[in-house]
């Protein structure tokens, strides 16, 4: 993984935190973390031959990840 995907991970962020209405966006430290769980995960499913376009092609991962932070964070 070079900077160009490291960015275009930042800016699906980005994009994907905009998407939420007031009350709901997420925090900055969310949207970093998101970012470092979205990174890990394609990083992770590279082993096994698969892009950030297979993740395209069946989800919106950026808003998942988001989603997977505030949930981890309303629970604590």
């Amino acid at each position: 993984m070079d900077q160009h995907d490291l960015n275009d991970i930042a800016h699906r962020i980005a994009s994907a935190a905009a998407q939420f209405g007031p009350g709901y966006r997420p925090t900055g430290a969310q949207k970093a973390d998101a970012a470092s769980v979205l990174r890990d995960m394609i990083q992770a499913a590279e082993t096994h031959g698969v892009t950030f376009a297979d993740f395209d092609g069946v989800a919106d991962f950026p808003r998942l990840a988001i989603q997977l932070v505030q949930t981890r964070d309303a629970s604590r």
